[in-house]
């Protein structure tokens, strides 16, 4: 992680702007162009969450502003973005599986479902949750799979003044291969035109990874 220098940031004006904003993080709602990611997965009987969320975490480390956070009050970007995912048990309830990093799609999915399994089975607020949910590392992640949803909200507490941001997917339209989006960032770090870009570089992956699948 390294602070983000004012009169190297063209957005250092707008970063002070919004300190003083009680709510200052917006959200943008979209549909994610997923291809025949889907379909490839079916083929190559692969996981087509864990593939997104693949596709996801590379976007994460491709493109810079969605690793920018505020620590102590000043900017900074971190090197990497350890992903948080919300999955549920068998009794209807959800718990946070913190995701491995991987450069191979195999090796992430097999590491995953491996993190999957054993944060089912541990509380809610974990001893691996109250050591990291501070981190500035850290990017929130839900899956609604039952939903084809068009805007969203979050809860979100007092102390929540990392500007980490937080992402949502739902049910895919296996017609288009459109996957509903949300993500939420802070409005001092990025602009829409920013989230605009991220969302294309995550649409790019998933173009890659379904080149790379194909052969």
């Amino acid at each position: 992680m390294k602070q983000i220098k004012p009169s190297d940031w063209p957005r250092a004006e707008h970063f002070d702007f919004y300190q003083s904003f009680e709510q200052p993080y917006f959200n943008i709602t979209t549909r994610l162009k997923t291809g025949k990611l889907h379909t490839l997965c079916k083929q190559h009987q692969l996981s087509f969450t864990f593939s997104y969320l693949y596709c996801l975490s590379k976007a994460c480390q491709n493109y810079a502003p969605i690793r920018y956070r505020i620590v102590d009050k000043h900017p900074c970007v971190v090197d990497q973005v350890d992903m948080s995912c919300v999955f549920l048990r068998e009794d209807k309830s959800f718990r946070f599986v913190p995701l491995v990093a991987s450069k191979d799609i195999h090796d992430y999915i097999k590491e995953n479902n491996e993190q999957k399994k054993a944060f089912l089975e541990r509380p809610l607020v974990s001893e691996h949750f109250l050591e990291t949910c501070e981190d500035p590392q850290q990017l929130y992640l839900s899956i609604l799979p039952w939903l084809d949803f068009s805007s969203f909200s979050h809860a979100r507490s007092a102390k929540d003044n990392l500007g980490i941001p937080k992402c949502v997917f739902g049910r895919l339209d296996k017609q288009t291969g459109e996957l509903p989006f949300s993500v939420e960032v802070h409005h001092g770090l990025m602009d829409g035109l920013h989230v605009a870009e991220f969302i294309q570089e995550i649409e790019t992956q998933c173009k890659l990874l379904c080149e790379q699948l194909l052969g």
